[in-house]
């Protein structure tokens, strides 16, 4: 295959450029893509190829790069991760496309394999009227990149300068591109203190995969939380929510068969002598307030264990008082009436 292409000075500013193996497979992948629509056969079978796609073997691409054919599989893998070249393999061969080829290659007939002497010589003597509209050309193509998600996945200085993509490297592992992407995603989507929030989570619980980060952040942008304060609240609540699970989930150790009544008696007692304090039910009040949950619920994390109104709640809302006095107040008041 005989011709030329184009390069984007962009390109040294990506990941590709950074490893020269992973570079080497990409400028690969571009040589060996057909720049028009052509026919190619493989065995007896006709395959129909458009520009910037290629058919590929492991074996041949593994001879001409000097690689090992496994080497070639997995940086192909990480350029398709990256949205670079999509694959479409069949059981006898495998078609590559690198994407937005059309957007980086010029169609203009001019640039084809059909250079004459006498066009060469013509080139070389383009008046300045020429070279002018040239510049002009390739000006007017670097705005139009801009605005078109290139085929070379490259994060930005800002991401890739970013507290949480440092945290990342400094703490969990090494920053693929594909990762780097998608933290820039959830740094635009909850904040970058979320994202390191989430990260330091899973380092305290020992999960240290960006899978698990990600499930964090996910179940935070479900509930609406967006703010540290947030996060907290509503880990604090889950945390007593298990609190409260494991007091009342607690069996007798002995495998004797003990009557329904009795157990009842014996839970019952437990559940009494196990009661939240009035400061552990205030602060589940105060929570749920700061996360917006509703009565219903409200009463449902406190066990229905005090009347609560909607005044109430909206009281402590506004500042007019704290979840404990209007408890203790509540306590004074049933002490008062049963007397």
């Amino acid at each position: 295959m005989q011709g030329w292409l184009k390069l984007h000075r962009k390109i040294l500013h990506s990941e590709i450029f950074e490893n020269e193996k992973m570079l080497k497979i990409f400028i690969y992948c571009l040589t060996k893509s057909s720049h028009k629509n052509t026919e190619s056969r493989v065995g007896r079978q006709k395959v129909e190829l458009e520009p910037g796609q290629f058919i590929f073997g492991r074996k041949k691409a593994a001879s001409d790069l000097n690689m090992n054919e496994s080497t070639v599989r997995d940086y192909l893998k990480i350029l398709k991760e990256d949205g670079v070249i999509s694959i479409h393999s069949t059981n006898k061969y495998s078609v590559i496309t690198v994407d937005n080829w059309a957007i980086y290659q010029s169609n203009d007939e001019e640039c084809d394999n059909k250079t004459t002497p006498d066009t060469q010589q013509k080139n070389n003597t383009l008046p300045s009227e020429g070279q002018q509209k040239d510049t002009y050309k390739n000006e007017r193509e670097l705005k139009e990149v801009k605005n078109v998600k290139e085929f070379i996945t490259t994060t930005t200085s800002e991401a890739m300068n970013s507290e949480a993509v440092q945290f990342y490297q400094n703490n969990i592992g090494v920053l693929r591109p594909h990762i780097s992407n998608e933290i820039a995603g959830w740094i635009a989507e909850l904040g970058g203190e979320l994202t390191i929030e989430a990260m330091k989570r899973s380092l305290e619980r020992n999960k240290i995969s960006w899978g698990y980060v990600k499930s964090i952040l996910q179940s935070w942008l479900n509930k609406g939380i967006r703010t540290i304060e947030q996060a907290e609240a509503e880990e604090v609540e889950h945390r007593d929510r298990i609190l409260h699970k494991r007091q009342f989930s607690k069996v007798p150790s002995s495998q004797e068969v003990i009557p329904e009544w009795f157990k009842n008696r014996n839970e019952q007692k437990q559940s009494e002598n196990k009661k939240p304090t009035i400061e552990d039910t205030a602060l589940t009040i105060e929570l749920g307030i700061k996360l917006k949950r509703s009565r219903e619920n409200i009463l449902e994390a406190i066990h229905n264990r005090y009347d609560l109104s909607e005044g109430d709640l909206q009281a402590i809302r506004e500042g007019k008082g704290s979840a404990k006095e209007i408890l203790l107040n509540k306590t004074n008041l049933k002490v008062v009436g049963d007397s």
